[in-house]
């Protein structure tokens, strides 16, 4: 065979072979920020998860129980913890600040221009915490009534819609593993590191790529991917390509 033959053939070969996608996940943190996010497992699917999902809870002689009622306990504690989660990051952001400015004022000479600015740069960081910190232990004890008063009504309801989701759901496993199996593909998964990165790497064929990211303004809610894989080499996991939704 030719040289140029054995090129051709191997580019032929690269264009059959697995393809690597870069997946990243962002999550909007407590002020609004769309932040990567690390720690969160990235998959390929090879069958559309939301179809597969739709067609159990059809089944189901009954509909998932108490969302209505759940949905009203979360409304009132999304309020009072969001609230403390940003009093409480804030207040880590000055001690980092005031720390930082300490340990510099700990290498600058006494009496020096640097150790005066150091010391007016300490003076509203210090004054910031101490109007800070009655706050804060305000909305810690606002958040500690509503976890007092909602989440055991919050746990009870959830019990009951457990039981239905293990009831409902008791065949994906197997039904999976048949998709799976009729495709001549297995599930494939990376979880993200750095920046919010994770690699897949495809064969031909189509994908979906699924992932569940926790909701930093609120534990009862979480975002989710569940998006048909386009063929780019880059894709972002955001709110705009994803869902908000309850964890019931």
């Amino acid at each position: 065979m030719s040289r140029r033959g054995a090129l051709a053939l191997l580019a032929l070969a690269a264009c059959d072979g697995p393809r690597q996608v870069a997946v990243q996940v962002l999550v909007p943190d407590l002020e609004g920020v769309e932040t990567p996010v690390s720690g969160v497992v990235v998959a390929a699917l090879p069958y559309d998860r939301d179809s597969v999902i739709a067609e159990m809870e059809r089944r189901a002689p009954v509909g998932r129980p108490n969302t209505q009622a759940l949905d009203t306990l979360f409304q009132a504690f999304h309020t009072p913890f969001l609230d403390f989660s940003r009093a409480a990051w804030r207040a880590e952001l000055l001690t980092r600040r005031r720390d930082s400015l300490v340990l510099a004022r700990k290498k600058a000479a006494d009496g020096s221009p640097a150790a005066a600015e150091l010391d007016a740069r300490l003076i509203p960081v210090d004054d910031s915490l101490k109007v800070h910190a009655p706050e804060l232990e305000r909305k810690r004890a606002t958040l500690a009534a509503a976890r007092d008063t909602l989440w055991p009504r919050i746990e009870r309801l959830k019990t009951a819609a457990n039981a239905w989701e293990t009831s409902t759901y008791a065949g994906y496993d197997t039904l999976v593993r048949v998709l799976t199996r009729d495709r001549l593909k297995t599930s494939l998964a990376d979880t993200t590191g750095t920046g919010g990165w994770g690699v897949l790497r495809l064969v031909s064929g189509r994908w979906w790529l699924y992932a569940r990211a926790t909701d930093p303004q609120d534990p009862n809610f979480q975002w989710y991917w569940n998006i048909p894989e386009g063929g780019d080499d880059t894709v972002r996991l955001n709110p705009a390509t994803g869902r908000r939704l309850p964890r019931y």
